[in-house]
């Protein structure tokens, strides 16, 4: 019998940063660095209506010389916002992804209310375990490696 494929609730970040509409992006990027994420959902009334990035942070607001204080999350987030509900598949996720050429998908109880991350990073993980980790290609992606993790060269 054929194993049942992965939802992305087995796979999403249950906890996830967000931040309301009229946070500076200031704020929104020193709460990322102290969290150490690459992301952070724009939220309203508990509701994702968008997302940023380190790349928004850097191709709109640093690239562009605007002190940060004076930006609004709201004006910088991506939207719309791209979202899966927690029982969708994986394939389904990736799919999602890929068409929109997306790393991150917002996953979103049937309210709208914010439940998790699903990024392509978990996508990979799930691969490089399935085939034990002995795929490099998986394990690059997935930034899996022998022994204890590190956090990488780059700190």
């Amino acid at each position: 019998m054929a194993e049942a494929e992965k939802t992305v609730a087995n796979v999403m970040t249950k906890t996830v940063m967000a931040v309301e509409l009229n946070t500076n992006a200031k704020e929104c990027a020193k709460a990322m660095a102290k969290r150490g994420v690459s992301c952070v959902v724009v939220t309203q009334s508990g509701n994702a209506v968008g997302i940023i990035t380190e790349r928004d942070l850097v191709s709109k607001v640093l690239a562009e010389k605007i002190d940060a204080k004076n930006v609004l999350v709201r004006d910088i987030m991506s939207t719309p916002l791209i979202t899966v509900g927690p029982e969708a598949t994986l394939t389904s996720a990736a799919e999602l992804m890929a068409r929109y050429r997306i790393r991150r998908l917002v996953v979103v109880d049937a309210s709208g209310s914010l439940v998790g991350l699903v990024t392509t990073g978990d996508l990979a993980r799930t691969l490089a375990e399935k085939h034990g980790y002995r795929e490099a290609t998986f394990n690059a992606m997935a930034r899996y490696a022998e022994g204890e993790f590190s956090g990488g060269p780059y700190q």
